[in-house]
């Protein structure tokens, strides 16, 4: 009997020809881009496996977010380092507002202004 269901790794491939049309018409400077992502997506196609749940592209999605977020994250502490050994101040980290912080502030939102 054959497979009922597609592997990670044929819907990775099955979901990059979908953006291959797409990707024809962007700039050649933007392909590469949309190239590197793609690749970046591919690092995470045994874990996509375990997210049945969610839309394959999602998953792709975030596998790329993720990657391009390491990179990130990555740069700060090279730029970090790099200021410390020149001994001047290295720009603030950027902190983002917790979930309940948002929430909190939606809520407020909602309030009716006195």
């Amino acid at each position: 009997m054959g497979r009922t269901i597609r592997s990670a790794t044929q819907t990775w491939y099955e979901e990059e020809k979908a953006l291959s049309r797409f990707s024809r018409a962007l700039r050649r400077e933007d392909q590469r881009y949309l190239a590197e992502l793609i690749d970046l997506s591919r690092l995470h196609i045994a874990e996509a496996s375990y997210a049945s749940n969610l839309y394959p592209m999602d998953i792709f999605l975030v596998s790329m977010l993720l990657e391009t977020y390491k990179k990130l994250r990555k740069a700060e502490t090279t730029v970090a380092e790099l200021c410390s050994c020149l001994g001047i101040e290295a720009p603030p980290e950027r902190e983002f507002p917790a979930v309940t912080d948002i929430l909190s502030l939606i809520a407020s939102l909602d309030e009716p202004l006195d």
